[in-house]
């Protein structure tokens, strides 16, 4: 007898306290958290503190649950969809309120889930929390993306207007160069922080690099025939090297 009743008292949260030991803990925000300060009641001479989520729970099932799953039932039976006397109804209500008491009380100690809204339970059973998490992830990785795109952008825009505005010397088209070839590089090689060279993304690199190489010697007025020869000489020259070098490094699991 005294390990059944044992087995009750530790589902449903009942923790003996001696003397004035006071555990006091106080409920995080959103979903998950640690264990709210709860009332405590006298057992046997012992102060007893029952678990939170299963008065929740409780007070839930015997609240809605049941009175839904008695109404449900009630209506099945007089319209003749269940072949049992409406009488019935009052005990076969308990079966659907224990077993959303006993699953929910499970599932959310195993989650640790504060929030006691069904909606929000049920958006985290079926992965929605995650899936907005990484979502906002994405987001923001696009969002730097482009801030860094758009400082590209206007540094070269800034420099070919000083270059034809105020001709400025041509030395300063080095540190812009470093400046945008260092945001292309996050822009092309960089994902959620983590950077990620490829055979693939070189070629992007290169090509939107020399598109700028390009554009600036178009805007200077330069003969870009030369230019354009070279770019696709190195290219040829340069990717077959680089394709081969991934290839090696491929077996020992690197990208």
């Amino acid at each position: 007898m005294m390990p059944i009743l044992e087995t009750i008292r530790a589902y449903l949260g009942w923790c003996p306290v001696k003397g004035q030991v006071h555990r006091q803990v106080q409920a995080g925000s959103g979903m998950r958290g640690g264990t709210p300060d709860d009332g405590r009641r006298r057992v046997g001479g012992v102060s007893m503190k029952i678990d939170f989520i299963v008065k929740e729970e409780l007070w839930r099932s015997i609240g809605a649950v049941y009175w839904v799953s008695f109404l449900t039932i009630g209506y099945l039976t007089l319209s003749g969809y269940l072949p049992i006397s409406i009488s019935y109804a009052f005990s076969l209500a308990l079966i659907p309120t224990v077993a959303h008491f006993l699953i929910m009380v499970w599932y959310r100690r195993k989650e640790n889930l504060v929030d006691p809204n069904p909606a929000s339970i049920l958006r985290h059973a079926l992965g929605f929390e995650r899936q907005s998490e990484k979502r906002t992830e994405q987001r923001r990785a696009i969002v730097e993306k482009a801030v860094d795109a758009a400082l590209l952008v206007t540094i070269f825009l800034i420099y070919i207007y000083a270059s034809l505005a105020y001709s400025i010397s041509q030395v300063y088209w080095l540190p812009v160069l470093i400046v945008i070839s260092l945001f292309l590089a996050r822009i092309v090689f960089t994902d959620g922080g983590v950077q990620r060279v490829t055979v693939a993304r070189s070629v992007v690199f290169y090509l939107i690099a020399a598109g700028f190489l390009l554009l600036r010697h178009l805007a200077l007025g330069h003969p870009v025939l030369l230019y354009l020869r070279g770019i696709v000489l190195v290219g040829i020259v340069a990717f077959p090297i680089l394709y081969v070098w991934e290839r090696r490094r491929t077996p020992e699991g690197t990208d």
